[in-house]
């Protein structure tokens, strides 16, 4: 229960301390018609609700509370209440083709498959120390960030890691990765890519990449599309992984672009979440059942036609 509350306030909440106050900044996922919870602080009661027309904040008990929203301050008396815009405005549902300046690829099960990749990595690794791990799990991982992927892994552990061990773990995954990546090459990216990116380029799209992979540049160089890209997220500076928004802003911050003017491309049920909670449309590449949150869904990469996504 502890877990799910901080999941919900801290995740999609926001909340953050920081100098001693209390910050929030929340974001509301597009299949959730809202959610709320309470927080006592220093002697204060506040209750937020959140939904599709924005944060509505409560304080129940203390004289008063100051805190920051999504960067403002407010400042609230016993009694009042405060309704705010959401960090990340909930986006309607997306019609196609859209307005759209910049699309943002994932990586892995988008442009190239290195699912099994790092499923033989997780497998050795999970190996060694005796941890079971099979294809099953290994579904948990997509789209999930290295530290968040050993987290999974570990639930079936038999004794607990120390963060110390956990971070020799992680790099030692990264080690068996690096190695089994060593041989990719242009012939392993998906059909279609080079015509998608090329297409974007002509169009004038700016184009960015927001993988949780740490060796998303080097395994872009290996792929021969590095110089297709205006921006690539630096995965190992994103704080919170996916469903959190905070990689998708990233990229769309750098790239100069706001976020409802990008388009998201994902493989992954957590990146789709994470689209939409950056205020992008989404569209999903492969089952539609797995992806039905997604604004739109096809088979494969080679089946993005931009004139189906983008407004001319």
């Amino acid at each position: 229960m502890a877990g799910s509350w901080l999941g919900l306030v801290q995740g999609f909440g926001g909340l953050r301390v920081a100098a001693g106050r209390l910050q929030f900044a929340p974001t509301l996922p597009a299949a959730w018609k809202g959610y709320s919870f309470n927080l006592r602080w220093r002697g204060c009661a506040l209750r937020v609700d959140v939904d599709a027309r924005g944060v509505r904040y409560r304080l129940d008990e203390g004289d008063a509370l100051a805190f920051r929203h999504a960067g403002s301050e407010v400042v609230l008396a016993r009694g009042r209440e405060a309704l705010l815009p959401l960090a990340v405005p909930a986006p309607p549902k997306a019609v196609f083709p859209r307005p759209c300046d910049a699309l943002v690829f994932d990586l892995d099960g988008v442009l190239t498959d290195t699912a099994h990749t790092h499923y033989r990595a997780w497998k050795r690794l999970a190996d060694g120390i005796g941890v079971p791990f099979d294809l099953q799990v290994n579904e948990r991982l997509k789209g999930v960030d290295r530290m968040a992927s050993l987290e999974i892994i570990l639930e079936r552990a038999s004794r607990a890691y120390s963060s110390e061990e956990k971070r020799a773990l992680a790099d030692t995954k990264n080690g068996y990765y690096v190695q089994e990546i060593a041989n990719v090459g242009p012939q392993d990216l998906f059909d279609g890519v080079r015509e998608v990116l090329d297409a974007a380029r002509a169009a004038g799209l700016k184009l960015g990449l927001a993988s949780a992979s740490r060796n998303a540049p080097a395994l872009l160089d290996k792929l021969g599309i590095a110089d297709r890209f205006d921006y690539i997220a630096d995965a190992g500076r994103i704080v919170r992984a996916k469903p959190d928004p905070a990689i998708f802003l990233d990229v769309a911050a750098a790239l100069g672009v706001p976020a409802h003017r990008c388009i998201g491309v994902e493989d992954a049920a957590a990146g789709i979440e994470a689209i939409h909670a950056a205020g992008m449309a989404a569209v999903g590449i492969g089952d539609a059942r797995a992806l039905r949150h997604a604004d739109a869904v096809i088979p494969r990469i080679a089946d993005f036609d931009l004139r189906t996504f983008v407004s001319p």
